[in-house]
């Protein structure tokens, strides 16, 4: 089943912003819980040697979370515009295969995801009238749902695909438990639960900037309990 999320009705769900605090207020419970692991670990209660690997472990475990609360801070910098009704989308001419290509590669990201990511060109087309803070953010948007939902007992995959008239942004992942609900019941839920449903899943802000580029987004219940969002952005502005 398919089922497209609007822009038209964002305004009207006022509670996703409260979402993104709900995951802002985990991350820095994770940040905590491992500076107190970090103070126990340097306390000398362990070897020298296991301090260390643990130290290290915990230190890039915070560095990651640092990295995503980054990321949902500039989240909420566009909600806050989206519900103030001042977002507009400042499209210029861009190289749009560097811009993804570099953001997928950037040293903040690569860790986490640039082995899921794959690149297909169909077209010679180099330039796209984007705006580029919001198609980056719509990228890492995708990215990140995907690590949060997903059972990484398979790989996601993230293919983008350089056609002739668009962009096109394909994710499908194994839904983990906390995400199946979708996969099991999205062919039946009315509309009105899948709205508030995919605003809970970020799922909203994606189609949202989507659609300022005159472009879709559309989320996909595939079998065996796979997800696919796909998001396409023409290259020129109608």
């Amino acid at each position: 089943m398919i089922s497209s999320t609007g822009a038209s009705k964002f305004p009207e769900n006022k509670g996703l912003i409260e979402d993104v605090f709900h995951e802002i207020r985990s991350i820095l419970s994770g940040i905590l819980s491992s500076v107190e692991l970090i103070e126990l670990y340097g306390s000398g209660q362990f070897s020298l040697e296991k301090s260390g690997e643990k130290i290290n472990r915990q230190a890039g475990a915070i560095k990651l979370q640092v990295i995503e609360l980054e990321f949902l801070l500039q989240n909420v910098r566009i909600i806050q515009h989206i519900l103030n009704k001042s977002l507009t989308s400042k499209r210029a001419p861009t190289q749009i295969v560097r811009l993804l290509k570099n953001q997928v590669e950037d040293d903040r990201y690569a860790p986490m995801f640039a082995k899921w990511v794959n690149f297909y060109t169909n077209s010679n087309r180099e330039v796209a009238y984007v705006d580029e803070f919001l198609v980056k953010q719509l990228l890492l948007n995708m990215l990140f749902r995907m690590h949060r939902n997903a059972d990484m007992k398979e790989m996601p995959r993230l293919d983008i695909i350089f056609e002739p008239e668009a962009v096109i942004l394909k994710g499908v992942y194994l839904a983990n438990a906390n995400d199946r609900s979708l996969s099991s019941s999205i062919s039946s839920i009315d509309q009105e639960s899948l709205q508030a449903f995919l605003d809970q899943r970020i799922c909203s802000l994606i189609a949202y900037v989507a659609e300022l580029h005159e472009g879709r987004f559309d989320l996909t219940a595939l079998p065996e309990g796979r997800i696919e969002m796909l998001v396409s952005i023409p290259y020129d502005v109608n």
